[in-house]
């Protein structure tokens, strides 16, 4: 299977994404950041395969919206951006 990774459109996308993320489930140390964006990146990875998240669309892990997807294929990355 190929590895993918997430990332993050603008820096301040990441920023909200991790606001929410850490007042629902609690501040992260940057290792635990990392480990989260891999299960992120594993989770969208398997519902655009499987057909139940299309790119375009805004993607919610546990409940907490990460953004609107889109994917470069050069670079096996996810890439998020907060919704208008």
């Amino acid at each position: 299977m190929e590895e993918v990774f997430i990332d993050f459109y603008r820096e301040k996308d990441e920023q909200a994404f991790l606001d929410m993320w850490q007042s629902a489930h609690g501040k992260l140390s940057d290792d635990e950041i990392d480990a989260l964006y891999e299960e992120i990146a594993d989770a969208i990875d398997a519902a655009v395969k499987e057909g139940s998240h299309e790119l375009g669309s805004v993607f919610e892990y546990k409940g907490i919206t990460v953004g609107k997807s889109d994917f470069n294929t050069f670079y096996a990355l996810y890439i998020f951006e907060q919704e208008n």
